[in-house]
Order: C-alpha cells, then structure tokens, then sequence
C-alpha cells in the first residue's frame, strides 16, 4: 500500500488549441483544467512527472524518429541517471515501444550500505501500482459473470454490514464509494505510515473493520482515494471465486501477460536479486522477501489489493504490453471498455495514455503507456529521500522526442 505520494492522474480534460482528452481513471465526471505547467499536488508531494506527462501527451504533431535520435537520447538519458546517481539515487529505468527495448539502464546501488549493481534482473516493489492489476481483474470478473460493477459489497459477502455495505463495486475502483483511506481496528481512520502496511490482519478482520468504518461522504458525490476500498475489493474477487487474490492474479494476469516475475512471493527455483528499500540517510529497511515481512502467504490485509506487488521493470512492462494486445478480456469489446474507462484520450494523436505511480514512502514506481504507439516508459527507485516521481522522471519525459508518443503505424 501506499501513503499519500501514491496517485494515479485524474482528469476531464479539453482546452483551446491543444489535443482534447477524456479521463475517467477515477471518476469520469470530474472536471480538469489544463495548464502550461502543471503539477498534481498530492499531500506533500507533486506529481511533477505528469505534468510532463499531459504536456507531451498534448503536444503537435510528431516529428520523425530515427536510429540516430535513439542513440542520442540513450546518450542523454544515460548522462541524466549517472548525474541522479551521484546525487544518491538508485533505481531501474526502461523505457520500450512496441515490445523493442529502446533503453534500460540500472543505476545506483541495490544495496543501502554496499555497492550493488542495479541490474534489469532486480525485483522491487510497484506500490499501489498493484491496483492497476486489481482494476484488470475486476474487468475479468466482470465479464467472466462473477460481479457486477452495480453490484454491493454486500451483494457479494455475505453478511457483510455496515455503511460500506451499501457502496457499489464500481464506486470502489473509480475512488466514489465514500471510504476512507485507511482504517484501525475500531474501523477509525488513520493516517499512513509505512509500518501500517505489515501488521498482520486476516481478511475477516479487514472485513470485521470495515463493518464499523463510516463513510466520509455520499457515494457518488466525488473522488476521493481509499485504500481501504481496494482491500474490499480483493475480498469480493476472492468470495465470488472461491479462489485467493494471488490465483486470481496469476490465472486472469500473471499468466496471459506472461509476466514470470512479479508477485507477492516467488515459489519456484529462479533465484532472483531483490533491491533493499533504504530511508533516509541510507538506513536499511529491506525488501519483504529477504526481511520477512511476509511469507508464501502473501501480505497482510492491510495491504492486499491495494499494494505490496513485487516486480522487475520488465515483467510490469509485460502488463502494459497486454493491454495493449487485449489478452486478460475473452472479447475485443471488454477490452476497450476498460480502456474507455481507465486511460486519457487524446484526439490529436487518436490513442489513449495511462501514467499509475505508486511508492510507500521508500520503494517509489512510475509509469506510462501510450496505447496504440505501444509505448512503455517504468522508472523504479529504493531509496526515500529520490523518488522515481520526482524531478528525474519529469526530466526523463522532457527529453522524449514528440514522436515517441505518436499513434502512427510507422512504429
């Protein structure tokens, strides 16, 4: 799970003169207005990135891009990361376009006390990056007949009572259901803190909290962000199935996308580096797998669903690249309505953009996929004090040539 760092872009978007867009990542009737220099303000932090992002996303027609411009921009991105590295920051960055590797590059120290190579074999973790797989699954579920977006939490758990009871599965996974963010044990909410994510609590204990948490405001009245609403949402998938979140994962995602190196835990023979999440001043914090904070059977409740996912930066590209090839929908139909619903829509370039973050506050995720143009950039970062989402991943996008984000078939 993530604090409060962790957003997704929100928007409604049109303006004179530039490249209308439709948003509907969490609530598709909430306005957006767009500015030259724009930065979501997320607690106390900003998403600088995005802004880079939209402004790419809105920019004019593309100019050609050819093997001599990639060169110069892997020249320029690699002078950027060895510069962030000598700043003490560490992390993966890769960036592709129709399934071709146009850049990767490990930079930093994979350790917080040693010199560790970041290596593309390195697992780290995507924060609330999950959810956009838990969207996926609802998606699949959905059309596979076990729910309903209409349908209620207590639709599909039964006995289930409470406010929560009555929010709909779809009022959930657009952030409309009125829950709060986080909750104690007495369904109370909490502020986040990094250590919330690993005290143990049974999905019948989420559940029991969850019973006596109040909603904070109407369903439906606007957006706000709840972890707490895609922990619930993990207990549906897995009552309506009868299978855990992590089958579910691996049978509707993991699997289609063949993505081998991603998940809670890893239980077969592949022997795989895990980069150390570092705090401040390089203290250690660990990873989940070397520092037991879980086990085979996965996070704790505080976290399923809404964060937690391991993964190395080609594997979590596997997923983007399987929504564009529309593998986790048995119909074409399915597929772009998922896309309808999840990702900005720009006119001028005919193809639609998502951009999911995701940190706890030490481990930080970023990343963005054009739709048609099949285009996939992912900076993932260890240490607290130089997150992905700061300053390094907006200058990353500014050096993208326009026609990297072009829909044309030319790519």
């Amino acid at each position: 799970m993530n604090g409060p760092v962790d957003r997704q872009l929100v928007a409604e978007a049109s303006a004179p003169g530039r490249a209308s867009a439709r948003v509907s990542a969490r609530d598709p009737k909430r306005p957006f207005s767009w500015r030259k220099s724009l930065n979501f303000g997320i607690g106390q932090n900003l998403y600088f990135g995005f802004a880079a992002l939209l402004s790419i996303a809105c920019t004019p027609a593309p100019d050609a891009i050819g093997s001599s411009a990639e060169v110069s921009l892997g020249v320029r991105l690699s002078e950027r990361l060895s510069e962030a590295e000598d700043n003490g920051a560490s992390g993966i960055l890769r960036i592709t376009r129709n399934g071709k590797v146009l850049f990767e590059r490990g930079f930093g120290s994979a350790s917080c006390t040693l010199i560790e190579e970041v290596t593309p074999s390195h697992v780290f973790m995507i924060g609330s990056i999950t959810k956009e797989l838990t969207q996926v699954l609802g998606y699949a579920l959905e059309e596979n007949g076990y729910l309903s977006f209409d349908g209620t939490v207590s639709d599909y758990i039964p006995g289930f009572r409470g406010e929560i009871g009555a929010v709909e599965i779809g009022q959930l996974i657009r952030h409309t259901g009125g829950l709060p963010d986080l909750i104690n044990e007495f369904g109370q909410p909490v502020p986040y803190s990094v250590d919330y994510d690993y005290v143990p609590v049974s999905r019948d204990e989420l559940l029991e909290r969850a019973e006596l948490a109040k909603l904070i405001f109407e369903p439906d009245t606007r957006e706000e962000y709840s972890n707490l609403g895609y922990q619930l949402l993990a207990a549906v998938y897995e009552t309506v199935t009868g299978q855990t979140y992590e089958d579910l994962l691996q049978q509707h995602i993991f699997e289609p996308a063949g993505m081998t190196d991603t998940g809670f835990w890893f239980s077969d023979n592949t022997k795989r580096p895990f980069a150390d999440g570092c705090r401040d001043r390089d203290l250690h914090w660990g990873n989940p797998i070397d520092d037991a904070m879980w086990d085979s059977a996965g996070p704790s409740w505080n976290l399923k669903g809404a964060g937690g996912l391991l993964s190395t930066a080609e594997s979590l590209g596997l997923f983007f690249d399987g929504i564009g090839d529309g593998v986790y929908f048995q119909s074409a139909a399915q597929s772009e309505r998922y896309k309808d619903d999840r990702m900005v829509y720009s006119d001028s370039r005919g193809q639609r953009v998502m951009a999911p973050a995701g940190s706890n506050g030490i481990f930080d995720a970023v990343a963005f996929w054009a739709d048609r143009s099949r285009f996939n950039v992912i900076l993932m970062t260890n240490r607290a004090n130089h997150k992905a989402e700061d300053q390094l991943f907006r200058d990353v996008l500014e050096m993208l040539p326009s026609g990297y984000l072009a829909a044309s078939e030319q790519w």
